[in-house]
């Protein structure tokens, strides 16, 4: 059975009308050893003081309410109705919409952030236009992203073919998409590893976006295995 790429529209808006996939890859993530993607993102935004903010690919609004209480007016946007419930559900203004094309006018907001969302567009050069028209002059998009050797380990374990990461919005492909968008890009590498037990594993991988097929091909072993955990923290402006 071939899978469906993670940047398939109709395979994402499956996955995302509910977030129980979301929540149990969340809590595998949420033990990874070093720095937390979502937690340098949340200090890059706070760094330029940003009055209005963009959380774009909100999910369950845990990012945006986290904005909202640092003092920032938030609205948050995600393609599944589910999440944008979810996200109203923390008193966040949210809206059921797309990155690629943003119901916004030019220089909406002072910051946007996109975590782990651009590797879902299936037009990620448009989706990245949109969202430096959204941006002030001056202002700040902050992108987390994993790097395709992430959790490859696990994969290559159950066969997974991750040439597709070659193509979509990675660690090592990021820099080159947004700097027809951006006149200022840097990239702040996360490294980190994650320990799971075979148990930990087949239920990561059934609630995987893409890959839940390959769920019987986890193998038995004792204790637990060590997995890397890259990715990315991107850092995009155009001048004042």
């Amino acid at each position: 059975m071939k899978a469906r790429p993670q940047n398939d529209p109709e395979l994402v808006r499956s996955e995302y009308a509910d977030e129980t996939g979301l929540t149990e890859r969340f809590s595998i993530w949420a033990r990874r050893t070093g720095p937390q993607p979502l937690d340098v993102a949340f200090e890059q935004l706070l760094e330029i003081a940003p009055r209005r903010a963009l959380d774009a690919g909100c999910g369950r609004g845990d990012f945006s309410e986290r904005l909202a209480r640092a003092g920032i007016e938030v609205v948050g946007l995600d393609l599944s109705e589910r999440m944008v419930e979810l996200t109203r559900a923390r008193g966040i203004d949210a809206l059921v919409g797309d990155i690629g094309a943003l119901p916004f006018p030019d220089a909406s907001f002072d910051a946007v952030a996109a975590n782990h969302v651009l590797y879902h567009l299936p037009a990620v050069d448009t989706g990245i236009a949109e969202l430096a028209r959204v941006l002030r002059p001056g202002g700040r998009l902050v992108a987390t992203t994993n790097a395709m050797r992430s959790l490859g380990e696990m994969w290559d374990l159950v066969g997974r073919d991750l040439s597709e990461r070659a193509e979509i919005f990675m660690r090592e492909t990021g820099e080159a998409m947004l700097r027809p968008h951006f006149a200022e890009v840097r990239m702040i590498p996360i490294d980190g590893t994650i320990d799971l037990t075979a148990v930990e594993m087949r239920n990561y991988v059934a609630h995987s976006v893409a890959h839940k097929h390959l769920v019987d091909r986890v193998p038995d072993y004792e204790g637990t295995m060590r997995l890397t955990a890259s990715g990315a923290v991107f850092v995009a402006s155009n001048p004042a």
